[in-house]
Formats: structure tokens, C-alpha cells, sequence
């Protein structure tokens, strides 16, 4: 998915037609008093700079408007953008390779140029106060940066002086306040490395970190979300005060255990000054905080394994016992019916399941072709006998073709009524357009979308009487036509107002309504609205309470997977509402929800997002310091954009792997009301992604990707 924040110079055009006039009115103003007349308002410097770097690229931006209006507009929008991306200071380059108005209007101290015989107003514009004044209004600080490689100048001070602003200049430890105008305190901000890119560093106060330059941010060419979590972020659980043991030890695996496989993986602590054997054999790490990882070969019997760092040594012992030889007659389980019987010809059965697969093939549970939700009821209109391991079931076919397992149904007494609907009505709640139908049931569905067209085909049910013609949403079409074994239920939509999701709510009264989503859309930032600004997520931290996740975690004094998952989820949640979203929350401290308590949440609060935060873990029968890496997993392919983003973005923050998007049916990811993905952000079982992982900039880094792969998959 492209990036959808769009350049400085994009924003500043969309905005001149509400800009021009007013800028008109200014302009009239300015001429008569005059713009360097106007006072300035005192601005105090903030304990925390988070500033944004206007460089070349935006001077080019800015010299491409060529009118009063599309400068102000322009000028208007960088700062809107600005703010978005959490800056609360303006480094104006005191001079640019290559000039640029506010360059030149700097260096000569004198009122900039036109640019174009046809605007009148340029010869008394002073872009510097009006950026000043503008910053004023958003209570954002403006200050002069002199680029690298770039000597001071009389003309830089000068203009500090002249125009009340604080002069920094990069250093070879960071940008340091070169020169202070004023009564300004001097302030420092630092960074992990010279280059003007985002960085995450320990702050204080009074510190401060150039996040980059304006151009690259908004073309997401940096990573701004990661500094920003990190020098403003808060309400992650303890975990972040949790440190590394740095005491020689093997954690893992539980030498109490039976190992059969002919290698295992060795996971321990060290001191990570010093060198580190295992058995004679020199320990590479990979990570920063002693964490280590070892794979070694097994024989039968005990097998022993010391660690050494100078005279302090950690030992294991693991059993691998003689493989089997069997004794007696090998005639096999017994095979056991688990109940199930077959249908009568026209049975109806009722799903009992929070949700249950429609299979192609039902001896296959890869081969889902359709959720069967809870409640629904529909004719069988076949029964197989079928042994799954060593039970002897059945499975009931649908009227789509699809089967049903026994397990996840029951069948209903013969003379059972279908679905009979008399009519359908269109209303609203809360932003999300309903479809109810008159009558009672609750018919087993499929549905077909392929663009704007999109059809919902009811089974087992009739339909008769009067329905919309069209309803809340833009110029649709709506048409009912019977057909076999039901009815088909087909509505246009408009690419004004496209489809985002449904679901098919079964009442408490036994009846059924259909809920239809609008597609969000990315609002205009402006001091009103942030990009993300009525957009709604749920995020869902997996596992938690006495489930504590993925094996792999090397001791219990160290953050488990559900506590990583928690952490994450809150960074994530904490960058989505700076960009303006609504989020909930699945879970927000140790506690255990099923996976039906999480898939009624989410089509409950019918979210535009939906994301099940996960930790990764492999067999220890490998060397896992070679396995890592983000992955991502879809089920309906209205969720595959969101799946790739994420993965992309989070390889991406955290410098991890990037594993791809990945089809499977986990429980999540089955729902048609959003895009909804599984994410798995990292591997507890590799030692140095486990550090990655349980870190305070990792947490942050997977936090700000999260929300970064939202922003990128809200559409055009």
C-alpha cells in the first residue's frame, strides 16, 4: 500500500481554495500596516524539543508556489503537518543548497523576491514572521538551523537577533544551540548519530531530538512515529523497568523434560563483556543484553552441558532416552463414534458454534470457503459418515455445497420452520448503515464481492414484501431475487461511497439484520482533525491471565509473551489516538479472554480495524538464532493490505525480518466487518529478537509501526 500522507506542497494546493480568499483579506492588511509591524508573541521554549527540519526539498516545495495565496496556503499546511507528526518546534535552514525563498530572505535580510510579475503582494511578504506567527497560533516553536559543512555567519546571528530566534547547528554528538537570542534558555538536542533522521534516545529535560526534515517525514521516508512514542510515550505496564539478568545461565529447555529429537537449542543469560563458551565451543551472540542461544547435538542417554564465562560455569543436563522397540500385537485404537447421526431428507441444523467452518472438502479444515456464525440454520441436504483420528462422525452439507462438521451444529426437530422474511427497512446507529428484516429466522449465508457489486445469498430462507430502493449509503441499488434453496439479496455501491465491511447480526429475537460499513476516509490535517481523526481499531493483545503464550521466554522473571503483547498493543494504541483514532482495547491488563469472547468483541464494536497482537515462537529442534522475523496473517482478502503493511512496517521500525503477509484461518481473522489480521511481531524463542522484543524501544518501535501500517492502509 502506498503511504497515504501526502507532501507539504500537495497539502498547501488542496487548501487554496479555502486559503484565497482569506489570504486576499491579509494581504489588504499587510499592505496598509505592514507584516513586520505586527508584534510577535513570546514563545517559551518546551522542556522536550521535537523538532521538524524544513530543508532543501521543502524550499523547492515552497519556491513552486507562485502566488501570495499558495505561499500562505502552503506555509499554513507545513505547519498543520508539522504538528501531525508530533513536532512542537520549526528548524528553518539558515542556508540551502541550491537558495529558496526563505534561504535568500534570511541571508540578505531583506524582504524576499517575486517569483511572479502577476502577484502584487510578494515585494512586502516576510515569509519568516508570517511562519512565526502561524507557529504562534499552534503554540510551536520556530528556530535556525545552520546545516552541516555550513560555517557561521554574520548574516545567521543577525537574523537570530533580528527575528528573536534560537540558532542551532549539527555537531559531531548531535545539534547543539549554537547561539541563543534573548532571553531563550539554551537547549541541546540530542541524537543517536550526526544524520538528520528520526532517532530514539533517553531524554531529559531540557533535551531535545530532530525528528528530520518535514519533505521526508511526509513522504514516509523516516521513521518520526518511533521518536515520537518514545520521548512522550507512556502507560506501558512495568515491563519497561524490567532489566536483563546478566547472571550466567541455561533457561531453557526444562532439563526435567524427555528430549527425543538428535539436536536441541540452548537459550541462557551472560554477561555480555565477556566471552562465552558451551562445552569448550565459543558462544556467538547476536543481541545486547547477554542473551544467548546455542543448538547442540544429542546422543542417548544424559547429556551434559556446561557454560563457562572465566571461572564461573552453569551446567544442564538433558536425557534423551533409547528409542522404543514396541512389544504385543500392534492392532490399532478401536475407532469410537462420537454421538453424531445422520440427518432426515429436508432436516434443518443450527450452528452452535461462536463460529464454524464451511468446508469444501470435510475431511480438509484448510479448505474453508465461508464463516458459519452462531445461530445460523440451514436445510442438510446430505450426511457423510466420516472416522477424524479415531472417532467415527459426520459431516452435514450445506445448501451451498459446503459441509459442516457434527461437533459444531446440532440438528433441529423435523417440522422446524425456515427463514420467512415480509420485508426490509434501512436505518442508521452510529455511523454504520443497517438492513433489518421483517419476519423471523436466522438463515445461513454466503456472500460474493468483487468490486462495488455485492450480493448476500440467504439459504434455507423466503423472502416477500416491500425493500429499499437505495439507503444511507451514496447512489446504491438494491435488488432481492430468489433462487434455489433461497434468496439472493444484491446491492450496487458507488466508488464515492465503496463497501468496507459487513456482518450479519442473528438478534436476541430471533430475527436478523444486516450491518454495512462506509469506508473510513483520511481526514485533511488541520488544527481541528488529525489523519486518523474518526477512524476506530481494536487492538487485541493475545493470550493473558494464567495463558501466558508462546514457549520461549527464557525465565519467569522475564516478560512473557502475553505481557509483550499487552506492552505493544498499549505503544500502538498510544501512537494511533496522536494521529486522531478511536481505540479500543480486547484486553488492557493480565487477563484472559477465549477467542469467542474476542470474536464477539470485535463484531460487537464493529471496528474499520481489527488487530490480534502476537510474539512468534519455533521447535527447539533447530538453530533459532536463524529464525525470525515479522509476519502477518489474512483470512479474507479485505484484510491482506492491512497484513502487509504491518509486516513491511514493522520489519522496517525494528530492522527484523520481513516473513510477509500469510493466508490462514486463525480464529481473528474471520470476520467480514473489517480488515482483520493477526500479527506476529517477533520470535521469543531467537535470543536477540527476544531482546528486540522486550525492550522500551523495541515496544515503541512495534508500537509506532502498527500504527504506521494503519495510516497506510486507509484509502485514496
Amino acid at each position: 500500500m502506498p503511504v497515504k500522507t501526502k507532501r507539504p506542497f500537495a497539502l498547501g494546493m488542496i487548501l487554496l481554495a479555502i486559503a484565497a480568499l482569506a489570504a486576499l483579506v491579509v494581504a489588504i492588511v499587510l499592505l496598509i500596516g505592514g507584516i513586520s509591524g505586527l508584534a510577535m508573541p513570546h514563545m517559551t521554549a518546551p522542556e522536550q524539543i521535537r523538532a521538524v527540519l524544513l530543508d532543501d526539498t521543502w524550499a523547492g516545495y515552497f519556491d513552486e508556489s507562485h502566488t501570495r495565496a499558495e505561499q500562505e496556503a502552503f506555509l499554513s499546511s507545513t505547519l498543520d503537518e508539522a504538528a501531525a507528526q508530533g513536532a512542537n518546534t520549526v528548524l528553518v535552514a539558515g542556508s540551502v543548497p541550491g537558495g529558496g525563498v526563505l534561504a535568500r530572505k534570511l541571508e540578505n535580510a531583506e524582504t524576499a523576491p517575486m517569483v511572479s510579475e502577476s502577484d502584487k503582494f510578494l515585494s512586502s511578504f516576510d515569509p519568516i514572521r508570517l511562519l512565526m506567527q502561524q507557529a504562534a497560533k499552534r503554540e510551536m516553536l520556530v528556530a535556525l538551523y545552520q546545516p552541516e559543512g555550513i560555517s557561521l555567519k554574520d548574516w545567521m546571528t543577525e537574523a537570530a537577533d533580528r527575528y528573536g530566534l534560537t540558532l542551532y547547528a549539527l555537531s559531531g554528538e548531535g545539534v547543539n544551540a549554537r547561539y541563543t537570542a534573548g532571553e531563550q534558555p539554551e537547549l541541546v538536542l540530542a541524537q543517536k548519530s550526526p544524520a538528520l533522521a528520526a532517532a530514539v534516545c533517553q531524554l531529559q529535560p531540557g533535551t531535545g531530538v530532530v525528528l528530520g526534515s518535514l519533505s521526508g517525514l511526509v513522504n514516509g521516508e523516516e521513521s518520526a512515529a518511533v521518536t515520537l512514542q518514545y520521548l512522550s510515550g507512556d502507560g506501558l505496564p512495568d515491563i519497561a523497568q524490567q532489566q536483563f539478568s546478566q547472571t550466567l545461565a541455561i533457561v531453557s529447555p526444562d532439563p526435567a523434560s524427555k528430549v527425543y529429537t538428535d539436536t536441541i537449542f540452548l537459550m541462557g543469560t551472560s554477561d555480555p563483556s565477556q566471552p562465552l563458551t558451551v562445552n569448550g565451543q565459543e558462544v556467538e551472540r547476536y543481541g545486547s543484553y547477554g542473551m544467548w542461544g546455542l543448538e547442540v547435538s544429542l546422543t542417548e542417554g544424559d547429556n551434559v552441558f556446561t557454560a563457562q564465562q572465566g571461572e564461573t560455569t552453569a551446567s544442564i543436563t538433558l536425557t534423551k532416552p533409547a528409542p522404543s522397540t514396541g512389544s504385543g500385537s500392534s492392532g490399532g485404537s478401536q475407532i469410537v463414534s462420537d454421538g453424531s447421526v445422520a440427518a432426515q431428507p429436508g432436516q434443518l441444523l443450527r450452528v452452535t458454534s461462536t463460529l464454524a467452518s464451511a468446508l469444501s472438502d470435510y475431511q480438509d479444515t484448510s479448505t474453508i470457503s465461508m464463516t458459519a456464525y452462531e445461530g445460523a440454520v440451514a436445510q442438510v441436504m446430505d450426511s457423510v459418515s466420516f472416522v477424524n483420528g479415531t472417532t467415527r462422525t459426520y459431516a452435514y452439507q450445506l445448501p451451498d455445497g459446503n459441509y459442516i462438521k457434527a461437533s459444531d451444529c446440532e440438528l433441529l426437530e423435523e417440522g422446524t420452520a425456515q427463514a420467512a422474511f415480509t420485508g426490509l427497512s434501512a436505518s442508521e446507529e452510529n455511523g454504520i448503515e443497517y438492513l433489518t428484516f421483517a419476519g423471523s429466522g436466522t438463515p445461513y449465508y454466503s456472500h460474493t464481492w468483487e468490486g462495488n457489486e455485492f450480493t448476500l445469498h440467504f439459504y434455507s430462507a423466503t423472502f416477500s414484501g416491500e425493500f429499499p430502493q437505495s439507503f444511507g449509503f451514496v447512489g446504491t441499488s438494491v435488488t432481492v431475487e430468489p433462487e434455489e434453496n433461497g434468496f439472493a439479496l444484491h446491492i450496487t455501491f458507488q466508488d464515492s461511497d465503496p463497501l468496507w465491511g459487513y456482518f450479519v447480526d442473528y438478534t436476541q429475537e430471533g430475527g436478523t439484520r444486516i450491518a454495512l460499513k462506509h469506508q473510513p476516509a483520511i481526514r485533511a490535517v488541520s488544527t481541528a482533525s488529525l489523519p486518523l481523526d474518526g477512524v476506530t481499531v481494536l487492538l487485541d493483545p493475545g493470550h493473558g491471565g494464567d495463558d501466558m503464550g508462546a514457549p520461549g521466554s527464557p525465565v519467569e522473571d522475564f516478560p512473557q509473551e502475553s505481557e509483550l503483547n499487552l506492552s505493544a498493543a498499549l505503544a500502538a494504541k498510544y501512537r494511533l489516538e496522536q494521529l486522531g483514532a478511536t481505540v479500543t482495547m480486547t484486553r488492557d491488563t493480565d487477563v484472559f479472554y477465549t477467542l469467542a469472547e474476542r470474536m464477539e468483541m470485535l463484531n460487537s464494536q464493529k471496528p474499520d480495524f481489527f488487530i490480534a497482537i502476537h510474539h512468534n515462537s519455533a521447535a527447539l529442534n533447530s538453530d533459532l538464532n536463524q529464525v525470525g522475523g515479522t509476519e502477518a496473517y489474512w483470512f479474507y482478502t479485505e484484510g491482506k493490505p492491512l497484513a502487509t503493511a504491518l509486516s513491511a512496517n514493522v520489519s522496517l521500525a525494528t530492522e527484523r525480518n520481513d516473513r510477509g503477509p500469510k493466508y490462514s484461518a486463525f480464529y481473528v481473522t474471520r470476520s467480514n466487518i473489517c480488515p482483520a489480521v493477526l500479527l506476529e511481531l517477533g520470535f521469543v524463542s531467537n535470543p536477540a529478537e527476544y531482546e528486540s522484543c522486550a525492550t522500551l524501544e523495541g515496544l515503541w518501535a512495534e508500537g509506532g509501526a502498527i500504527a504506521q501500517a494503519v495510516l497506510d492502509s486507509m484509502p485514496d
